[in-house]
């Protein structure tokens, strides 16, 4: 990894973590340029680290921030997922879970979002999966919140996303 490549990942890093600190996603969100892709068919997981379904088209990069300069596209493919924020909880930034990010921000489906960076935190399983990554998310609209990587296509961890730098 190049220098300039390692500098911009810490930037976006420590831009989220400077976001979180702040409380409230509404206090740190700004509308992102990114669309979401046309509703895919209903998904089928592949195998229990990747939930398989169609991949929808890329949508255009949003570079109004350095933390969206390197964020990454990515596909919730389930249904009625919901995205946990609580800024006044330290363990929901630091250790994301149901229990410590109680509020839920939004429900999502089928959509695209940024995906800002990834954090271990509670195992989730669902439908015979589990997973402990959770990835930060800043949607469409602005809000920011966590979604366990089960819901994301993309495996246990999600290619191009970068750790959470705390």
């Amino acid at each position: 990894m190049n220098t300039r490549r390692l500098l911009k990942v810490t930037t976006a890093a420590a831009a989220a973590a400077a976001a979180l600190a702040l409380g409230s996603p509404a206090a740190v969100a700004s509308p992102a340029a990114a669309q979401a892709g046309p509703p895919a068919a209903t998904a089928t997981p592949a195998s229990p680290a990747t939930p398989a379904s169609p991949a929808p088209p890329a949508s255009p990069a949003s570079p109004a921030s350095p933390a969206s300069a390197a964020a990454t596209s990515v596909y919730i493919w389930a249904t009625n997922v919901n995205v946990r924020y609580d800024g006044a909880d330290a363990d929901c930034v630091h250790y994301p879970s149901r229990g410590s990010c109680v509020k839920i921000v939004a429900t999502v489906s089928r959509t695209r979002a940024e995906g800002m960076c990834q954090h271990p935190g509670e195992e989730i399983v669902d439908s015979g999966y589990r997973n402990r990554w959770w990835t930060l998310l800043r949607l469409p609209d602005g809000t920011i919140g966590w979604v366990n990587n089960i819901y994301i296509q993309g495996g246990e961890k999600i290619a191009g996303v970068p750790d959470c730098g705390w």
